[in-house]
């Protein structure tokens, strides 16, 4: 499962790195705490919940704060990474298929949400059975399906980048850079990142194939005749309101133009360097596609786990979903690190399996996102991405 969707559905271990999170106090809390809200486009007598950790409080307090200055109502929910592993080694596995009474609750009462990032550990769940993993997201499905039915406003901050120290160490960079270009990304005006979409959805618009290809041998091509993307700028819009749906997703740092494929049409093949996947690399992993299903799967090394998870999953998960192109300036982060870089300008990621956060409709339980550095995108033959640069 991706972290997105794990996220969405209440249940998964957001993977960033372990360390102190000095980052944070840096920042103007007051400040990030106001444009957050104001991001959500929420309005007075609305419901909002606040998620994080326990590291995250005071910017947490502070959100709430800003939220009933406007006159939502805000509560707030702690999670904890000790408390996610514990619920596998404690909690028999029994209750892994459990009706989620209190998330469907959560996503049927709430207006909109905010979620900090708060998972610092990679392989979180080293060890604990696929089948179990599976089953959880499977009986947590319908929670996502009735979040976006209910068109909730979600704002997420971190994107996968909240800069700890174990992700400064994935990326290969100081901890110090990371927060910096974390910062930094996190002012580009909303206005600057929707230009930048914008230009892509006009090439989009009309269009009908696509084609990824990159020198590891990646080659691939699908169509997205009359496909709608989901554009995540920095902060909600009218439009996106009345859009609804994955529309109202927004991750911060922001900048992303995913759109999905029409079902059946992807052919050819995705090679992946580098997956990080349940703490453990994947070199090289191969993906093929055929009328728009995967029909191949191969790696130079760690394919094992990653294989198993697979097979664990239900219906949907051999489906090619969709493509994210980043858009943000403000990131220069080395890619094929493992870490997926999400709004980094010219980053390229394709996304198999569940894919109802880009707009598209497999509400699978299994989902996999691998990302491609230095690719090149082509909208019947119009280049929009040239080796890893915007066009």
């Amino acid at each position: 499962m991706t972290q997105r969707l794990a996220l969405l559905l209440f249940t998964g271990a957001l993977v960033a790195a372990r360390g102190p999170a000095q980052q944070t106090t840096k920042a103007p809390l007051k400040a990030v705490a106001h444009n957050l809200v104001t991001s959500t486009m929420l309005k007075e007598g609305q419901t909002l919940l606040i998620s994080g950790s326990v590291r995250d409080l005071p910017l947490m307090e502070d959100l709430a704060v800003e939220a009933q200055k406007i006159g939502l109502q805000p509560m707030l929910s702690l999670w904890s990474e000790r408390l996610i592993r514990r619920s596998y080694d404690e909690v028999p596995a029994k209750y892994d298929d459990q009706q989620p009474t209190v998330g469907m609750g959560l996503a049927k009462l709430f207006d909109g949400q905010i979620a900090i990032d708060y998972g610092e550990t990679e392989g979180l769940l080293k060890g604990v059975p696929p089948e179990r993993i599976a089953a959880r997201s499977k009986a947590n499905a319908p929670v996502f399906d009735a979040f976006l039915k209910r068109n909730t406003h979600f704002v997420n901050l971190g994107n996968g980048l909240y800069p700890t120290r174990t992700l400064a160490r994935r990326l290969g960079i100081s901890q110090a850079r990371l927060a910096a270009g974390f910062w930094k990304a996190l002012a580009v005006p909303p206005e600057q990142v929707a230009a930048a979409a914008e230009r892509l959805r006009a090439v989009f618009a009309g269009g009908k194939t696509v084609r990824l290809t990159h020198p590891n041998g990646t080659s691939l091509s699908f169509d997205v005749t009359d496909r709608t993307p989901t554009i995540s700028a920095g902060a909600l819009t009218e439009k996106q309101v009345e859009q609804g749906g994955a529309a109202l997703l927004t991750w911060l740092p922001a900048g992303e133009f995913q759109i999905a494929a029409v079902p059946g049409s992807a052919e050819g093949k995705v090679v992946i360097d580098r997956s990080l996947w349940r703490g453990q690399i994947v070199k090289g992993l191969t993906l093929v596609f055929s009328q728009g299903k995967l029909t191949g799967m191969s790696a130079a090394s760690g394919l094992a786990l990653f294989k198993a998870d697979y097979d664990a999953g239900g219906s949907g998960k051999d489906l090619f979903g969709l493509i994210d192109i980043g858009l943000n300036p403000g990131i220069n982060v080395p890619l094929a690190t493992g870490a997926i870089v999400w709004p980094q300008a010219g980053a390229v990621t394709v996304v198999l399996g569940n894919d109802l956060v880009g707009g598209g409709s497999n509400n699978s339980d299994f989902g996999y996102a691998g990302q491609l550095g230095g690719a090149s995108v082509t909208v019947d033959d119009k280049p929009v991405v040239v080796n890893g640069r915007l066009k």
